[in-house]
This record gives structure tokens, C-alpha cells and sequence, in this order.
């Protein structure tokens, strides 16, 4: 917003300049004077490289003389220039070159800002093979994480990510797909770990269970500690079910303990059932 300020200030001024020319002198040497003065603040700002406020001289420079054919040309090679950086920071690097093909093509053109041309028109050469082997780099890494291979999606991103010429401003846009990519296989990688340690904890507990109820003399205390079945707490409800199962098999559920009614829900559920049998029971 400043440099826009100053160079609206600048053409401001420049007409003035003007206005007050016609007023008091009308004489064509001291509107080359004004035109030469207005040409050297454009060049300066070419020096710059700020095209926009050379562009604003330069059409400035054509109220003193309407027809110079250097004034137009630089000020349509500084409008090209201005449109190129644009069309770069939007990521559109095609409409660039188109830009920064018309500056090169100008016979009379500024020698400097052709040259920047053909710098920038290089700079975009390599940005686009970059970017090429950049984005399959990144649908690879997006493929493992559909799969859910979190862990090789994870180190593809960040393997992206240490390449130092991926930072530039060329690349802002495939950067943050990198990123939004890293992000997600790693929280889905912590919450699958999470998960396996969770399971893997509830078989252990389940197991060793078992193996206690395996284990226990005949004739000791019906109570068995935090009994479970598939990884789940088997409640005075499960037990209460179970016996109602067995009275529905005409069987007398009164001779059985809690642990036996237990072992038999157990029984049932490695087995993949859901009603135990009296054989379950041991009757």
C-alpha cells in the first residue's frame, strides 16, 4: 500500500509538473526536459525492480511527449513485468512465460528489463521441473496414507520437507499439501499405536485370567478376581443370564458355583457362543 502511494504521489507530481509547463512555457525543450527527468525516475525504479511504480513514470513520461515510442514500449515491458510477478506468487507460471515472452520480444525495449526476463523465464524453467517431481513425491506419500501405511506416508512428507529448495515461495502451495499430509499420518500413526497397545493390554488381561481360572483347585473359593470374557468384565448380570440359560436347558443351575458358571460363560465365548450348555458347566 506505501509503494502504491508513492507511486500515485510521483505521477501526481509529474502532471503537475506538466500542467504548470503548459501554463507558463509551452516551449518543446522544456518538455524534454520534463520528459527525460520523468524517464530517469522510471529507469530508476526498473533498477528496483519495482515494475509497477517504473510503469507508472513512464506512462507519465507520455503526457509530456504522446507519441514517444520509448516511453510506451517500457511502460507495456514494465506492465508485462508487473503482470509475470503476479501470475508467479498465483502459481501460474504459464501466463508468466506468456508475460515474459512479450517483454524479450520488444526490439526496443529496455535492455534491462529483458534481461530480467530471461533470468525469470530460467527461474520458472526450473521451478516447473521441481515442481514435477515434487507433486509425485506427494501423491506417493498421499497414496500410503489412503492405504493407511501411516508410518511410510509420514517419513515421504518429511523427507519432502527437508529439501531446503521446497520452502521457496515457488512451492507454497505443494508445501502445504506436505504438510497437511504429515499432520495427518501422524496423528492416524499415535492412534493406531494407541490402539494395538489397548488391545494387546486386553488379550494379556483376559489371558491371564484364564490361566488363573485354569489353574484353581477344585474346592477353593468360588470368588475369581476381575473375571472378563473376550476382553470384556463378566457381570452378576452375565452370571444371572447364564444361570437362566441353563434352567432353559432343564438343567439345575442351584449345583453350580459363580465359577463354574463363569468358566462355562468363558467356555462359551472362546468358542464363539453366547449361551453356554451344561456341558460348559461340567453337569
Amino acid at each position: 500500500m506505501k509503494k502504491q502511494f508513492t507511486t500515485l504521489f510521483a505521477l501526481a507530481a509529474s502532471l503537475f509538473l506538466l500542467s504548470g509547463c503548459n501554463n507558463s512555457q509551452s516551449n518543446t525543450n522544456h518538455n524534454q526536459q520534463i520528459y527525460t527527468k520523468i524517464m530517469a525516475q522510471g529507469d530508476h525504479a526498473v533498477k528496483k525492480h519495482d515494475y509497477a511504480q517504473a510503469q507508472a513514470y513512464y506512462q507519465a513520461a507520455l503526457k509530456a511527449r504522446p507519441d514517444d515510442s520509448k516511453a510506451q514500449t517500457y511502460a507495456q515491458q514494465a506492465q508485462n513485468l508487473t503482470s509475470a510477478q503476479k501470475a508467479v506468487k498465483n502459481y501460474s507460471f504459464a501466463q508468466a512465460q506468456n508475460n515474459l515472452a512479450d517483454v524479450q520480444d520488444n526490439s526496443k525495449g529496455s535492455a534491462s528489463m529483458k534481461n530480467t526476463a530471461t533470468k525469470m523465464l530460467q527461474t520458472i524453467k526450473t521451478v516447473q521441473k521441481n515442481r514435477t517431481q515434487y507433486r509425485h513425491r506427494i501423491e506417493t506419500a498421499a497414496t500410503a496414507n489412503d492405504d493407511h501405511n501411516y508410518a511410510q506416508a509420514q517419513k515421504q512428507a518429511i523427507a519432502l520437507m527437508e529439501i531446503t529448495e521446497f520452502h521457496k515461495k515457488y512451492y507454497g502451495d505443494l508445501f502445504k499439501q506436505a504438510n497437511e499430509i504429515l499432520l495427518t499420518s501422524s496423528k492416524n500413526l499415535q492412534t493406531t499405536s494407541a490402539n494395538s497397545a489397548e488391545s494387546k493390554a486386553d488379550t494379556d488381561t483376559a489371558n491371564n485370567n484364564q490361566a488363573n481360572d485354569s489353574h484353581q483347585a477344585t474346592g477353593e473359593s468360588d470368588a475369581i478376581k476381575n473375571p472378563t470374557a473376550n476382553g470384556k468384565k463378566i457381570t452378576a448380570a452375565d452370571i444371572q443370564k447364564a444361570r437362566k440359560q441353563l434352567r432353559d436347558q432343564g438343567t439345575q443351575d442351584a449345583a453350580a458355583s459363580d465359577s463354574d458358571i463363569i468358566r462355562a460363560i468363558q467356555k462359551a465365548a472362546t468358542s464363539g457362543r453366547s449361551t453356554i450348555t451344561p456341558a460348559d458347566a461340567g453337569f
